[in-house]
């Protein structure tokens, strides 16, 4: 290593050419930016979102970028801020190895870029430093107390690099940024996770990454060794750091191959269970009245964090808290929203939808059965990539190089049992969800289904277009026009 671990980060987001990333990169950075526009026009009408989005206009801030997909305008933080916690409002954003970067590495680049004018390939390379830097950070503290988008702090430096990079600051300075955005490192408190307030999760962090960098800009200094020291970054939120794993093989190794797109609302366990039901429902006509009891086998994660959530998703609970948020997190309600309405989408998490007693009731006959073996599922989906053992990658031995992250596949596996009043049983299996590594997806299919209604036909056809071709365009303007009414 050339020096501390945010200046090897540095050196990579300051001097990375377009031509030195893979198409296959390319490309799966174009279908992110269709996924977390589409999850934040769905965000954006959701009541929490609705509610963020009104106070920021009323802040008064300078015009520089757009909120989506109102188009109005405000300043470079207050728009990621907007666009980034809409974008995780419905939990209908993709995650990678490690992390739910979608939410930052996608409206840091266009508000940073919009306000400076950026060429579409300018926003798509900082895309992907983001996420490659956030998905690295994340796996640097996978062995710690936080998990998933409880690691809020990947937007920070998510933030942090791909404003430094549209900014077109030094090495040195790109360091300062990192060092100053980890510096107030965010630690996500878990009952926050089950209200309104769980939107910041990336649009706080993100924010203050931005911000990280203009101060940098203007000679503000951070530790640059913030990431490794004892008193720094991993030592702190992990048990067991992996500090090494921060900037392991960078420009050999993409996480962004790893990239997992979201085409329900729900956190990620739901998706393999909702493919079940609608898959099923496509086979035989299921007559949701009729039916006794629903077993749904899944993961031990997919039990731990349905446990978590079920305090709050009763119907008492969720007029408190005036929100859906928890229904996100839940497998019964959204095992029995689908079986009922025949799909599920962000209508199902509209208040006369989660407050309907027909759904709870329903829910109520869902019972999930943990399963090991499904656990292990996770790992033997993969035989592709190289698994190395806990001892060499605590020792640092192990590169992600190493790891043929372009072969990925991702099982979040789960199977659903329905068993009818009349003593017949349909049973459905789905390893690889669909949107995931192994199992592909069209994404114009969900930039479509949440654009209508918002933007007209001509407009949701040309949107595509552009961000098909985002890497020919002069100005992402010519994106953010598109995109907003």
């Amino acid at each position: 290593m050339k020096g501390t671990v945010a200046e090897e980060i540095a050196e990579f987001v300051v001097n990375l050419k377009y031509n030195e990333i893979p198409n296959r990169v390319i490309k799966k950075a174009k279908d992110q930016v269709l996924g977390v526009i589409a999850a934040i026009y769905a965000g954006a009408a959701t009541k929490p979102g609705k509610i963020i989005l009104d106070t920021i206009k009323q802040f008064g801030d300078k015009k520089e970028a757009s909120l989506i997909p109102s188009g109005f305008k405000t300043s470079v933080r207050s728009a990621v801020l907007g666009n980034s916690s809409t974008g995780v409002a419905l939990d209908y954003v993709d995650y990678l190895l490690s992390g739910h970067t979608g939410v930052s590495a996608v409206p840091v680049p266009f508000a940073v870029g919009e306000s400076l004018g950026s060429s579409g390939k300018e926003v798509l390379i900082a895309q992907i430093l983001a996420n490659e830097i956030e998905g690295r950070l994340g796996t640097s503290v996978f062995l710690g107390p936080q998990n998933g988008q409880l690691w809020s702090y990947i937007h920070l430096i998510g933030g942090a690099v791909a404003t430094s990079r549209l900014l077109g600051l030094n090495e040195d300075q790109t360091a300062n940024a990192i060092g100053i955005a980890l510096s107030q490192s965010t630690y996500t408190i878990f009952r926050g996770y089950f209200a309104m307030a769980k939107l910041f999760v990336s649009g706080l962090p993100a924010q203050i990454g931005v911000q990280s960098a203009y101060f940098a800009k203007n000679g503000l200094r951070g530790a640059h060794d913030i990431i490794e020291h004892p008193l720094g970054f991993c030592n702190l939120m992990a048990d067991i750091p992996l500090k090494f794993m921060t900037n392991s093989a960078l420009g050999k190794a993409w996480v962004t191959d790893t990239l997992c797109y979201k085409i329900y609302p729900g956190c990620a366990y739901v998706d393999s269970i909702a493919d079940c039901i609608l898959d099923l429902q496509k086979e035989v006509d299921i007559d949701y009245k009729k039916i006794k009891k629903i077993e749904v086998y899944s993961s031990i994660l997919t039990t731990a964090m349905d446990d978590f959530a079920a305090p709050f998703t009763n119907i008492e609970s969720l007029k408190k808290e005036g929100t859906h948020v928890a229904l996100n997190f839940t497998v019964p309600y959204t095992i029995a929203a689908t079986l009922i309405d025949k799909e599920l989408t962000p209508k199902q998490f509209e208040e006369d939808r989660y407050l309907d007693p027909e759904i709870h009731n329903l829910a109520k006959r869902v019972k999930i059965i943990p399963e090991s073996k499904m656990s292990l599922e996770i790992l033997s989906a993969l035989p592709s990539i190289k698994i190395p053992n806990l001892t060499d990658i605590i020792s640092g031995k192990f590169s992600l190089a190493d790891a043929n992250l372009d072969k990925v596949v991702v099982a979040f596996a789960g199977a659903v049992k329905i068993l009818m009043n009349n003593g017949k049983e349909y049973y459905k299996k789905q390893n690889i969800p669909y949107g995931a590594p192994g199992n592909p997806y069209n994404l114009q299919k969900k930039f479509s289904q949440e654009a209508k209604g918002i933007l007209s036909e001509e407009k949701i056809k040309d949107s595509i277009a552009k961000i098909k071709d985002i890497d020919k365009l002069d100005n992402i303007k010519e994106i953010i026009d598109n995109i907003c009414i």
